[in-house]
């Protein structure tokens, strides 16, 4: 959209009443248009959901900083709204990740702390849970981690979701790098709920990656698909396997495109990883002109990405 349309947009909501902005900018967001529902939501700065969307952008772009400012205001505006310090909890987690070593002992910490508000908000709220998973799974004893406390937050998890249990452990124990259990436990999965796409192509996934049993993924995977081509993570793990074996890649690049037709959900994979492995599937194709345009998208939906930005430059060197 060129400057002078997005003004007009601009000029032409903001006599809209403020839940109209709010729900306009909402949908812009989730349709990737980040700049459009920025300008449109920037005038609610007392508007907690209009203050999560503008953070969740921060992030997006890489500006943690930011990010963490604005959902700091949501908080303070709602600090009983689980969902606030949830996203404080991931924006933090996100600026320790680049933070000094002695400043990301303090930004951790203050991540610990905006989760455990979360989950003792709303004891559901899963995804607060798979952030402490990461955090007490990574940390040392010495800054609140601990394998106990993972494995505790993991089995809450599964009470109240048997997927999302499974995929709780299956991280712990990939942070561990303990193989055998995270292939148990795909395993366990399957024999639990034996049509379920997700089990089949999560193991597939692990199958050809760390199992380095390609053939075995993809027909994991391809299973997945057959019984429910609607579930669209599916489609991107073949696409995902593809990429990272360099195999069967005329198939991975039709899964990958069939998946960035679809509007994934925040707990789905990406769209700016979808486009980041496309571009891998060209690379190794050969078809650096497509490549360039792939790995460029990846960037435009997260400009701090330093993966991204340095695929980029590798194709446009013709490396």
């Amino acid at each position: 959209m060129s400057a002078r349309a997005l003004m007009v947009l601009v000029l032409a909501t903001l006599a809209l009443p403020a839940s109209a902005q709010l729900q306009q900018g909402a949908t812009l967001f989730a349709q990737g248009r980040y700049d459009e529902a920025g300008k449109l939501l920037s005038p609610l700065k007392n508007e907690p959901a209009a203050l999560e969307i503008l953070g969740r952008i921060a992030i997006a772009q890489g500006d943690e900083e930011r990010a963490v400012d604005l959902f700091e205001k949501a908080v303070a505006l709602r600090p009983n709204v689980a969902t606030y310090h949830y996203r404080l909890g991931q924006a933090l987690g996100a600026k320790a990740m680049k933070a000094s070593m002695f400043k990301k002992m303090s930004v951790a910490g203050q991540m610990k702390d905006e989760l455990e508000k979360a989950v003792a908000l709303d004891p559901n709220h899963l995804n607060a849970r798979a952030g402490l998973i990461d955090f007490y799974a990574m940390a040392p004893a010495m800054m609140g981690g601990g394998e106990e406390k993972a494995m505790q937050q993991a089995a809450e998890v599964k009470k109240r979701d048997a997927y999302m249990g499974h995929r709780a452990y299956a991280r712990i124990y990939s942070i561990q790098k303990k193989d055998d259990l995270t292939l148990k436990e795909w395993q366990e999965f399957i024999r639990e709920q034996p049509k379920s796409p997700a089990a089949h192509s999560h193991y597939g996934l692990f199958l050809g990656t760390a199992g380095k049993k390609v053939k075995e993924g993809f027909d994991e995977i391809e299973l997945a698909i057959k019984l429910d081509p609607a579930y669209m993570p599916a489609w991107y793990r073949l696409g995902n396997l593809a990429a990272n074996s360099g195999t069967q890649l005329a198939r991975g690049e039709e899964a990958m495109k069939k998946y960035l037709t679809y509007q994934p959900s925040e707990t789905e994979p990406s769209l700016a990883n979808a486009h980041h492995f496309l571009g891998m599937i060209y690379e190794k194709q050969g078809k650096l002109a497509e490549a360039r345009r792939s790995y460029a998208e990846a960037l435009r939906f997260v400009p701090g990405s330093k993966t991204f930005a340095e695929s980029l430059k590798r194709v446009s060197a013709g490396k």
